[in-house]
């Protein structure tokens, strides 16, 4: 078997004083930090940032939506007023992915952009004409999104009737910085969706058609790590121990999706988030264990994989992934408000390229449907 794996990105684990003297380390760049005022108090970082500004020529960004578009984008664009040659993004998903839109973006369009331009940019992937030697610096403070060791990053368009990607090799952070100590303080609904997504990304990995033996091993990890510890967190969220190992889980997970992409569960997600609002980890697990159903008999080494979950079968998968719902979210479409009438809809705007392609059996529009009507 011939394949590539890539990781580009340097991995560091720290704790917050740590990260503070690595931010202090930082000197004479022209810098995009986004980092929020809610961030920034979790790290501790106020007097640690004054000094960084004194030291950089420093544009920041204080918010960042839920599921940046390219208004999000411009905005970014707007606020810096030189070419930066340093991103800092510390936050979840929402900030790393905004980072990679602004680096993209940031020297492929003109001074007279607009909404409209970014957006036909990302769409017709103007960017890809230069390649913008940008470090960046991705620190997630959730335990589920994988962005940090990713080269790609997901873009709403702005009325959030379709999802987007910017993607390249130069997007990949030059360095992913691991604190778990900051994750300790995460809403237990967030650190169940988050651990649900580094759960979806571990698995779909896994079985995707571009899996090779260190993609499936990673991806083996990262479901014994999670495993074992998102049900500890849940219930003691305050265990340092348990918030470490849910960070391994994500990036193990982080590790092997960067090399084979997702598959059908984050393709039938999109539609689930854009138009109804479901958060993305549960929008990825919903329909987990009825894919796996129809993939079983595709997926290279099918016994590892149950064998990584500790289980015998998929329908105690399920089980078990509803005993951690339990008490925080039913993980039923009915659930997060989407009706039957709902379903038909959701299955004309789930085939994205590049994720359904890659699920290892070929979904027909009849197979979502039955899938998302077995979930509703």
């Amino acid at each position: 078997m011939n394949f590539n794996f890539d990781l580009s990105t340097k991995i560091r684990i720290e704790n917050v004083s740590g990260f503070r003297e690595y931010l202090e380390m930082i000197k004479n760049h022209k810098v995009l930090l986004i980092l929020s005022k809610t961030m920034e108090e979790r790290f501790q970082l106020s007097d640690c940032i004054k000094i960084f500004e004194k030291e950089n020529k420093c544009n920041r960004i204080l918010k960042v939506s839920p599921n940046p578009t390219e208004k999000d984008i411009k905005n970014v664009l707007d606020t810096v007023d030189v070419k930066f040659d340093l991103v800092v993004a510390i936050g979840g998903g929402s900030a790393i992915d905004l980072a990679k839109g602004a680096i993209a973006l940031s020297y492929c369009i003109g001074e007279n952009y607009s909404e409209e331009s970014i957006l036909e940019s990302i769409v017709n992937k103007e960017y890809l004409k230069y390649k913008n030697v940008i470090e960046f610096v991705a620190v997630p403070t959730t335990a589920g999104t994988g962005s940090e060791v990713t080269k790609w990053g997901t873009i709403w368009q702005g009325d959030h009737t379709k999802k987007l990607s910017v993607e390249a090799d130069w997007l990949a952070p030059t360095s992913a910085v691991i604190i778990p100590e900051v994750t300790v303080k995460m809403p237990i609904r967030l650190t169940l969706s988050s651990g649900l997504d580094a759960l979806s990304h571990a698995t779909e990995s896994y079985w995707s058609k571009k899996s090779n033996p260190i993609s499936r091993e990673l991806s083996k990890s990262a479901i014994r790590l999670i495993k074992e510890y998102l049900p500890k967190v849940i219930k003691e969220p305050d265990q340092y121990e348990y918030r470490e190992k849910m960070c391994y889980g994500s990036l193990f997970a982080g590790l092997a999706f960067a090399n084979t992409r997702t598959t059908a569960c984050h393709s039938i997600s999109y539609p689930l988030t854009m138009k109804h609002g479901v958060e993305h980890g549960f929008a990825c697990a919903v329909t987990l264990t009825e894919v796996m159903k129809y993939n079983q008999k595709e997926i290279i080494e099918y016994d590892e994989l149950l064998k990584a979950f500790g289980m015998s079968n998929i329908d105690e998968i399920k089980n078990w992934i509803d005993m951690q719902c339990s008490g925080i979210q039913e993980l039923r479409l009915s659930a997060f408000g989407v009706d039957k009438k709902d379903i038909e809809d959701v299955v004309q705007n789930t085939f994205t390229t590049g994720r359904m392609d890659n699920n290892p059996v070929d979904l027909s529009i009849e197979d979502v449907r039955d899938i998302l009507i077995k979930v509703k």
